[in-house]
């Protein structure tokens, strides 16, 4: 007799990047009331790149503005690193060439910061449980 386990949704892995400390841990600390997510952080792009190519997540979400290199520079160096994590730009830019230009360099979403945060944060949650539900 053969027995079938229900398969849990897979816990995602998932990297925050921004320079703004307490934005970081403001998302981190939603992201983390969902207990099936697996969250890290950094304040730099520099350090996401050393990151990703340690660990493997499945969703990116990073700032645009960050010293050094920032956002748009970063998804393009990962998607050209050959990273295929679903990205995230989660930033306060929205002009529309802002939004073009974030898909343009290989992001997957583009989400606006600045606005009701709990719809926002909704939408992040939503997004990770999209991408954790394609692991299965």
């Amino acid at each position: 007799m053969y027995c079938i386990l229900r398969q849990e949704r897979p816990m995602p892995r998932i990297l925050l990047v921004d320079d703004d400390k307490d934005i970081l841990d403001i998302i981190r600390l939603d992201l983390e009331d969902d207990p099936a997510n697996a969250v890290d952080t950094t304040s730099t792009a520099t350090d996401a790149i050393t990151k990703v190519t340690r660990t493997p997540y499945d969703v990116i979400i990073a700032d645009w503005r960050m010293p050094g290199m920032n956002g748009t520079d970063l998804i393009r160096k990962l998607r050209h690193d050959g990273c295929a994590s679903f990205i995230i730009l989660y930033t306060g830019y929205s002009l529309s060439s802002d939004i073009r230009t974030t898909l343009d360099c290989g992001a997957d979403h583009y989400l606006h910061r600045g606005g009701d945060p709990d719809l926002e944060f909704a939408e992040l949650h939503r997004l990770i449980k999209t991408v954790a539900g394609k692991k299965t």
